[in-house]
């Protein structure tokens, strides 16, 4: 447990070092939603393109048997990486609730049962196939288990600007100007 342990805080460690200030700087800058827009764009067209422009140029390195499970895994992993971390940023400084987030990972769920159905319907020379289904749930589960375990601290304490203000320090700091006032 304590390797374990120890690793995990390696890991984090090496999030904060491998992000420079200057690139927390800009992704502080960038708009909330903008990951989650890109990520969707990327995930629906690379599913409902012919199969011949997609798994000839995109994916011709991966030569093994259900390699495109493991291309479904990882596509609804980073999608909903995008959806949680668009959350995130928008709950900064405060801590994420559990039902949005499940909310996004069955969004990111549903985009893949959709495009499968689309896949179905359309004439791309594409199969719907329920392992696909399968492998996107699971990469959006995965992405979800991974932010609800320690993501969503490490993108607040060592990405996001951190905004120390709470309302029970103003309410401290107004009850001593008051006394100080009236005494």
């Amino acid at each position: 447990m304590l390797n374990f342990a120890s690793s995990i805080l390696v890991s984090i460690g090496i999030v904060n070092i491998a992000l420079s200030n200057k690139m927390k700087k800009v992704l502080n800058k960038i708009p909330v939603g903008v990951f989650s827009v890109i990520a969707t764009v990327i995930v629906v067209y690379l599913l409902l393109a012919p199969a011949s422009d997609v798994e000839s140029s995109w994916f011709a390195w991966l030569k093994f048997k259900h390699a495109d499970k493991l291309v479904h895994f990882l596509m609804f992993f980073f999608l909903n990486l995008a959806y949680l971390y668009d959350y995130t940023k928008y709950k900064n400084p405060h801590h994420t609730k559990i039902n949005p987030e499940l909310a996004l990972t069955t969004a990111a769920s549903m985009i893949g049962l959709l495009t499968e159905a689309c896949q179905l319907a359309m004439n791309t020379g594409r199969d719907y196939d329920n392992f696909d289904i399968l492998a996107d749930v699971l990469g959006a589960f995965a992405a979800f288990g991974l932010m609800r375990w320690f993501g969503g601290h490490v993108l607040r304490k060592h990405v996001f600007k951190r905004r120390r203000k709470h309302r029970h320090h103003h309410h401290h700091s107004k009850e001593k100007t008051e006394t100080s006032q009236n005494g």
